[in-house]
């Protein structure tokens, strides 16, 4: 049986002790809520690709769109306007670039939606308690565990850190 062992923290600095503590411990973080953007928990801590999508879809979209162009001047619809060559490919530059800026912005807001789980309407941890008092003034951390003997190590693990209090919730 999977359980889920949510510590509270009232500052900042024992919860950043107890999630090192975890992290060293190989423990698995499903959840973190703070009052606060912590600026100690790394540069990009939480973007977790949106960079990369972004980069990746500008790319695709780009060249998808060169490709279609050059294949429907060349091949699909050859027209010669002026004597001008059908491959002249800086003609084809303009529409890619601003469709490869649509498509990398596209890509990162897609990405920044599966990251901060908004497609989701309901959200279980939202009926926690605690998870409504990290919005305000609690650091609030949640680590999966097994039920039993397990469940006691890291709710000590937390206590040890610096948890003003911890429960275990059964999923």
């Amino acid at each position: 049986m999977t359980a889920i062992v949510i510590a509270t923290f009232a500052e900042e600095g024992p919860y950043l002790r107890a999630r090192m503590r975890a992290v060293a411990a190989e423990r698995r973080i499903v959840g973190e809520w703070l009052a606060y953007p912590s600026d100690a928990l790394g540069e990009g801590a939480g973007q977790g690709g949106i960079r990369t999508a972004a980069i990746l879809g500008g790319i695709a979209g780009a060249a998808g769109l060169f490709a279609l162009s050059a294949w429907s001047m060349m091949l699909a619809y050859p027209l010669n306007v002026g004597g001008r060559p059908l491959w002249s490919w800086p003609a084809f530059i303009p529409a890619p670039v601003e469709f490869g800026a649509l498509t990398a912005a596209i890509g990162g807001i897609v990405m920044l939606f599966r990251n901060g789980r908004l497609t989701r309407l309901h959200d279980a941890a939202f009926e926690l308690d605690e998870v409504a008092r990290a919005s305000q003034d609690a650091f609030v951390l949640a680590i999966a565990c097994d039920a039993g003997e397990d469940a006691n190590g890291v709710m000590a693990l937390m206590g040890g850190a610096g948890a003003a209090h911890s429960r275990l919730v059964t999923a």
